[in-house]
C-alpha cells in the first residue's frame, strides 16, 4: 500500500479560517518543519524535545545549524541566527526568574496597571516585548520595590533594546568581581554599575 504524504497526517487543533493569515502561516510552518524533521537524526529531535517549552524545542533545533545544515539554510539562511536569538531570550527570561504581566508587577509594587505602564514609558521599569505584550522581568523587584539604581541603568541604556538592557543586567563582569550588574546593584554598588553603563554607551552598546 502506498504511503500517504506526511502532511496528510497533521491535524491542527486551532481555530483559523481556511483563507486566514493564521492558516497560511501554519501551512508554511508545517511544510518547513516536515522538511527539517525528515532530514535530521532522531537524536537531534530527541534533544530538542527535552526543552521545557515548545518554543524552546524549536529554538534548540533550529539553532543547531551544524547538524541541521542545509535543511534549515535552504529554507532561510538567517533561520539559525534567528533561532539562537530566540533561545537566548528564553535563557534570559529564565535567569530573570521569569517575566510578569503589568497587573502582576503592579501587585508587587502596590500600584495600578496604568501606573506600571507609565513607569515603563518613562524608563523607571524594565519591560521586554513578548508577542504583543510588555512583560516585566521579575529580577528587578525586591521587597516590594524596584531594585535601587535599576531605573538609572534602564534610562542609561535607553538607546538599546530592552533585551540588551536585560542581558547587561544579568551578565557577570570582571570589573564587578565576577558579579552581574544586578547583583552589584542589590549590594549597593550603584556607582560601579553606572560606570559600566557609561562605558557601554561609549562602545556603541546597542
Amino acid at each position: 500500500m502506498a504511503r500517504k504524504p506526511a502532511s496528510s497526517g497533521f491535524m491542527l487543533n486551532v481555530h483559523a479560517e481556511p483563507d486566514s493569515v493564521q492558516a497560511a502561516f501554519l501551512r508554511r510552518a508545517l511544510s518547513a518543519l516536515e522538511r527539517i524533521a525528515g532530514s535530521v537524526p532522531a537524536k537531534t529531535l530527541t534533544d530538542a524535545l527535552a526543552a521545557p517549552t515548545d518554543v524552546g524545542s524549536l529554538a534548540q533545533l533550529l539553532s543547531r545549524s551544524e547538524v541541521v545544515g542545509s535543511a534549515v539554510t535552504a529554507l532561510d539562511p538567517l533561520a539559525p541566527a534567528l533561532a539562537r536569538n530566540v533561545e537566548h531570550r528564553q535563557t534570559l527570561m529564565s535567569l530573570a526568574g521569569g517575566v510578569l504581566s503589568a497587573d502582576a508587577a503592579g501587585r508587587i509594587l502596590g500600584i495600578t496597571r496604568q501606573a506600571v505602564d507609565k513607569r515603563r514609558r518613562v524608563g523607571t521599569l524594565l519591560a521586554v516585548r513578548e508577542a504583543s505584550d510588555w512583560r516585566y522581568p521579575a529580577c528587578q523587584f525586591a521587597d516590594g520595590e524596584v531594585v535601587p539604581g535599576l531605573p538609572d541603568v534602564v534610562r542609561g541604556l535607553s538607546s538599546a533594546s530592552p533585551w540588551v538592557a536585560l542581558d547587561f543586567l544579568l551578565a557577570p563582569d570582571t570589573v564587578l568581581a565576577g558579579r552581574t550588574p544586578l547583583e552589584a546593584l542589590k549590594a549597593g554598588d550603584r556607582d560601579a554599575v553606572l560606570r559600566l553603563v557609561r562605558g557601554a554607551q561609549g562602545d556603541g552598546f546597542a
